[in-house]
């Protein structure tokens, strides 16, 4: 026998996630996921905009990032 198991804490969870999905608005998201996603789109313009190949450096202990094209190789 197959058992259904939610996939949410609460009823309330499950109705607001419908609310969401119909109205094509996203679920939140976690900050520091936001932080690396954006980064990324960053990194991906500066490669259609530059060329190359751009890394994203993140450290929210000092509240630094970098997006900065990787090093070339000296044959270059």
């Amino acid at each position: 026998m197959i058992q259904y198991v939610p996939g949410y804490k609460t009823r309330n969870d499950e109705i607001i996630a419908r609310l969401r999905s119909i109205s094509g608005a996203s679920a939140p998201l976690d900050p520091e996921l936001a932080i690396k996603k954006k980064a990324a789109e960053i990194a991906i313009a500066m490669a259609l905009l530059h060329g190359g190949d751009w890394r994203v450096q993140i450290d929210h202990q000092e509240g630094f990032l970098v997006v900065a094209r990787r090093g070339r190789s000296k044959s270059q």
